[in-house]
Parts: C-alpha cells; structure tokens; sequence
C-alpha cells in the first residue's frame, strides 16, 4: 500500500525536527547553541522577504509564459466586494474561480496556465524559479522548528506546543468546516475569521 502524503509530510517534519535537536545538542553546531529568541527575530525576518521575492520571481516568469501563450495578464487586485480590511491579508486572489478548486490552480497566480509546451528557455526559468521559492520556504520553514527546539531547552514552550496553537487556531476560525456556520462566498469566510480573530483578542485582554 502506498504511503499516505500526510505521512510522508509527518515523517520528514519529524526528521527536519530531530536534526535541530541535534544541532542544539552539546556535540552540535557550536553557532547555533549560541542562538537565542532575540538573535533569531532578524533571520525570521529576512526569510519571510526571501520568500515574498521567489514568489515575485515565479509569478514573473509565469507572466512571460502567459505573453507567449498569448494570454491576458494574471489580475492581481481583489475584487469590487473586497474591503480594503482584507486586501492586506494576502487574500486578493480568493475571488478567481480557480481558487476554489486547487486540482485546477495551475499557477502562482491562481490563474489557468497551460505549461505542458514551452520554450526550452521558459521552461529552464519556471523550474529554476520554482525550485527557489521550494528552497526559501524551506529555510522559513526552519524558524518555527529551530525557535520550537530552542524554546523547549529553555522551558518556554515546545515546537508541539506551536503546531497545536495553528491547529487549535485553523479549527475555530472556519466554523463553516469543523462547526455549523454557513458561508455562501469567500468574503463571509474573512468577516467570520475577523470576528473571530476580534474575540479571541478581548477574551486574552481580559
């Protein structure tokens, strides 16, 4: 039987979880026991930008495939019933229909793209494109897992501690998944998770 991806994933989280461990360990990597909360708030940083240009990069060299396929560009801006509140969020292409169905989602954009005939140099460039963005996730990747490690040597908190709180998290704000709350589009989605976000807030204020 083959493996389920969701085992795979599991296995090599705990792999790339187990390698910190390693490297936190007296017999380890001598600059990373020197590390600290503090001294990791830059790296958290630049990785995040890191991530946000290979993704600009991707999108990119997806846009020169549209020009040559001749396609029309990829419309970045949200729709009309978006508020500005939710355009900061990263959420502006929620209103593509590709989007609701990710099997169809065929490229950064969201955007249908045929990439099965392409310019040997084109098809160089989205893969090399792609490959980066695989690798600077990678390295962002890498924050929450050290900072977890690093965190349970210190007794603050452990890295199933900051999987459990995204999971807790996911869970209560799409109450229209794992509740009885009914949605009827994308935008009732982000008004509930604001609502929500909003309550969470005063019940820690309290």
């Amino acid at each position: 039987m083959d493996e389920h991806p969701c085992d795979a994933e599991g296995k090599a989280f705990a792999r790339l979880a187990q390698l910190m461990r390693l490297l936190l360990e007296p017999a380890g990597c001598p600059w990373d026991q020197e590390q600290t909360l503090a001294s990791l708030r830059q790296y958290v940083i630049e990785e995040a930008e890191e991530v946000v240009a290979a993704v600009d990069k991707l999108l990119d060299v997806e846009a020169r495939m549209r020009q040559q396929q001749g396609l029309p560009p990829a419309d970045p801006s949200p729709p009309p019933q978006f508020t500005t509140a939710h355009q900061d969020k990263g959420r502006c292409q929620a209103h593509h229909p590709a989007r609701h169905d990710f099997n169809q989602c065929s490229s950064a954009s969201g955007a249908p793209l045929d990439k099965s005939e392409l310019p040997a140099d084109l098809r160089s460039q989205w893969d090399d494109a792609r490959r980066q963005l695989v690798a600077e996730l990678g390295d962002l990747l890498l924050q929450p897992v050290f900072q977890g490690e690093l965190g349970a040597k210190m007794g603050y908190f452990t890295l199933t501690d900051i999987i459990e709180s995204i999971r807790g998290k996911l869970i209560r704000r799409h109450p229209h998944v794992f509740g009885s709350t009914e949605v009827n589009s994308a935008e009732e989605v982000l008004d509930n998770w604001e609502e929500i976000k909003s309550k969470e807030k005063a019940g820690e204020e309290r």
